[in-house]
């Protein structure tokens, strides 16, 4: 032991020759099996100086060892199966398939990942930002004569697409034909039109109309239907259901059914349906009513629809209320 001590040098030649050996052992059936070998005259020792003088490392060894791992994971076979799966195995990783296979077996983690990125998004919520006008570039809008009006005053007609008319309600949205086929000419449904392009945005303003025909309820029923629609026909769409507006202080305090006391409890079961993921509510009364909650007097004619100047305001609210999400 006290020679040993006193010879370094030899003690880490024995090692290094018992380490080398025992890689010779297990690398003569991977990365050194085209190596000439016989057991009679041929150290397992030799096959590692062979492979080092060839440019082939020891650690290659180790490196193969995890392409056949992942292969074998990659193909749904058990590592150290049966000789036709090893064969397969082999044949895979001699023809050069072995990189891309060990890439595409490596990403299970990353998949997880993935999955569970997706999962995050579909759960997260959004909160307003404020956007350029060129966020209506995909966007369609969907509605009455309020929204008719926005079309007309809004300076948005070149950028997004309008689908509205005067009358319109919740009931007949998707079956009276008031869009213009491009291709044909004809009128179509709204719809039919919401099949032949996909949108980032889709803005609804029902409800003015529908005042005076069932209840709140009944409207829910089917406003919760079209919502439905049109999630079905636009999957990747952001939907903002808008508030219906309010009518002005006269209108409001005259009127037994166009008042904003009806406006205001179908608003709040509007708001109801919203989730914040990728239907959400927004309220133009915000920034067009007064004190009272009534439509600004010095904002319309009829007390019902925006004089033409104050459809900026409208504008300017919606790009108050931008949701931006997260690209995959």
């Amino acid at each position: 032991m006290k020679r040993i001590k006193k010879c370094p040098l030899f003690l880490i030649l024995v090692i290094s020759s018992v380490l080398f050996t025992l890689i010779g052992i297990i690398g003569k059936n991977s990365i050194y099996k085209d190596y000439e070998y016989h057991f009679a005259d041929t150290p397992f020792l030799a096959l590692t100086l062979e492979g080092i003088s060839k440019g082939e490392y020891p650690w290659e060894s180790f490196r193969y060892g995890s392409v056949i791992e992942a292969v074998s994971g990659a193909l749904n076979l058990p590592i150290g199966g049966g000789e036709d799966e090893a064969l397969e195995t082999e044949a895979l990783v001699a023809e050069g398939d072995a990189g891309s296979l060990f890439e595409e077996a490596i990403p299970a983690e990353d998949a997880g990942e993935e999955a569970a990125s997706d999962e995050e998004r579909a759960d997260r919520t959004y909160d307003f930002v404020q956007v350029g006008e060129e966020y209506f570039d995909d966007a369609v809008f969907i509605g009455d004569s309020r929204t008719v009006g926005l079309f007309e005053y809004g300076g948005m007609e070149e950028r997004c697409d309008f689908f509205a008319k005067t009358s319109l309600t919740i009931y007949d949205v998707f079956t009276e034909p008031i869009v213009k086929d491009e291709e044909t000419g004809d009128k179509i449904t709204i719809e039919a039109a919401l099949q032949k392009k996909q949108y980032g945005k889709v803005y609804l303003m029902l409800g003015i109309n529908e005042l005076g025909t069932g209840t709140t309820e009944t409207f829910m029923t089917e406003y919760k239907k079209v919502v439905g629609r049109l999630e079905e026909l636009q999957p990747g769409a952001i939907i903002f259901a808008e508030g219906i507006m309010r009518v002005a202080g006269t209108k409001n305090e005259t009127d037994p059914i166009f008042n904003n006391m009806n406006i205001n409890e179908r608003n709040e079961a509007i708001e109801e349906i919203a989730d914040n993921k990728k239907i959400f509510y927004i309220d133009v009364n915000e920034v067009v009513c007064d004190a009272q909650g009534n439509l600004e007097k010095d904002y319309t004619t009829d007390e019902i629809h925006l004089k033409a100047q104050y459809y900026e305001k409208w504008k300017q609210f919606l790009l108050s209320k931008g949701i931006i999400r997260e690209e995959k």
